[in-house]
This record gives C-alpha cells, sequence and structure tokens, in this order.
C-alpha cells in the first residue's frame, strides 16, 4: 500500500478523495503498478546484465510485472514484478534459487560446472568431472611441487607455501583437513574453494537480483504517485464537463 506522508502529497489525496470515491483507490493502483513496471524493466536491462551471465533472452523475458487486482479496497492492492512461474511453456525457478542459495545436487559420473553465479540457469547443467578438470586447467599437487606431501591434511598448506615461493598461481585438485576434495584457486598464499567434489551437493552463490531496482525506482514513489494522481483527477474532471 503507497501512503502519502508529506504536507503537499496529502493535499493532493485529499483532493483526489473529494473528487471522487474512485479516484483515490485508483491512483493509488495506477502508483503501484507504475512502480512493478519500472522495476522489472530497470531489473531486466540493469540489473540482471551486470549479474548474470547472460546467454540469451530468456531470463529477461522470464522477469515481468503484473497489475494489481481489480479492486478498490486499498488494503488488497498488490501489484508484482519478479521472475514469473512459467515463461514459453517452460517452469522458471532459476532465479528464486539464485536469490536464496539453494542448494543441488549432482547424480553419477557428473557434476556441476564450477561458476561463481546462476550464469542464466546453466548451474542445472551438469559435466564430467574429467571435463571439468580439462576446462578449468586442474592440476595435481605433484604437478607444481616437487615433493608433494604424503599427508592429505597438508596439501592446502603445502599449495599456498608454493604460491607463496614461486609467486604464481595455479587451479589444484586438493583435500582440506576434513579430507573433502575439492578444486581451490591458490595465488599468493591464498586459497580459495572453487568447487567441493566430495558429496556432489553445492550451494547457488545468493544474489540478490530484483532488490536492487525495487530501491531505486521506491525512491521515486512520490513522484508515481503524483503523475498517476494528476491524470486521475484530469479524468474525473473530463467527466463531470462531458455530463
Amino acid at each position: 500500500m503507497f501512503e502519502a506522508d508529506t504536507k503537499d502529497l496529502k493535499k493532493l489525496t485529499d483532493v483526489l478523495k473529494n473528487v471522487s470515491r474512485s479516484a483515490y483507490p485508483l491512483a493509488v493502483r495506477g502508483t503501484l503498478d507504475s512502480l512493478a513496471f519500472e522495476t522489472s524493466v530497470l531489473d531486466k536491462k540493469k540489473v540482471l546484465p551486470q549479474e548474470f551471465d547472460l546467454r540469451n533472452s530468456f531470463i529477461q523475458g522470464s522477469v515481468q510485472y503484473r497489475r494489481s487486482v481489480g479492486t478498490f479496497d486499498i488494503s488488497r492492492m498488490a501489484s508484482f514484478a519478479g521472475q514469473v512461474s512459467e515463461y514459453k511453456g517452460k517452469h522458471t525457478d532459476q532465479l528464486a534459487k539464485q536469490e536464496e542459495g539453494t542448494p543441488i545436487a549432482a547424480k553419477g559420473a557428473y557434476t556441476f560446472a564450477a561458476t561463481p553465479g546462476a550464469r542464466d540457469g546453466s548451474y542445472k547443467k551438469t559435466i564430467r568431472k574429467v571435463n571439468l578438470f580439462s576446462t578449468m586447467k586442474v592440476k595435481q599437487l605433484k604437478d607444481v611441487v616437487q615433493n608433494p606431501t604424503k599427508n592429505k591434511n597438508n596439501e592446502i598448506s603445502q599449495a599456498a607455501a608454493f604460491s607463496v615461493r614461486t609467486d604464481s598461481s595455479e587451479t589444484l585438485l586438493l583435500t582440506n583437513k576434513k579430507g573433502k576434495k575439492g578444486i581451490y584457486k591458490v595465488t599468493k598464499g591464498r586459497v580459495t574453494l572453487l568447487y567441493r567434489l566430495t558429496n556432489k551437493i553445492t550451494k547457488i552463490q545468493p544474489t540478490k537480483w530484483l532488490e536492487p531496482a525495487a530501491k531505486k525506482i521506491q525512491k521515486n514513489a512520490d513522484k508515481y504517485y503524483i503523475k498517476n494522481a494528476k491524470k486521475r483527477i484530469e479524468k474525473e474532471f473530463s467527466k463531470k464537463l462531458k455530463h
């Protein structure tokens, strides 16, 4: 629900309420619809391209807006902006999962591609581990260290020391102190887990894909309200003149 809370906006609201019984509710509904529409447009044009590696227009097309229900009860008005549940005959929940960082699991000999984000929903696509290693140019510790440790728990420490000593970076297959294997990026003593391989379960990195657009549009809510209010007043006066 939109509430006018400044002196000028309250005056405008009083005018709406005096013009007709429907003027104020319709102005509020129009404002909500405008906010939802502008949020969806900004999200598709600016936010999504910045946050994700979009390969086609499907994800952007699935982000839409819906007008508020046809009611004069302001408390029931609710416009929608976000990803619809179905688009072009396909179930769409990629962005919802991306928002929450939902855990997903691979099956059989396949694993998920190691990416930081949904990348246009491709987090669902699996790849054979050998192909993943090849694509990411993953090496084993023995390929970079002359005398690799026999203690699996010390692999990460040795890899970090190697990176500091040689001032180089590598993508390595390592085992951590808990005995879990993963693909790590080792650079200048910093060891970063790129992908866990032990249990085939990975958590999508949470990314706020709608909130930035919504917050930016809501900052101008008063302007959308004024625009819709003036439009409604003009229509109401036009009706009275015709009569």
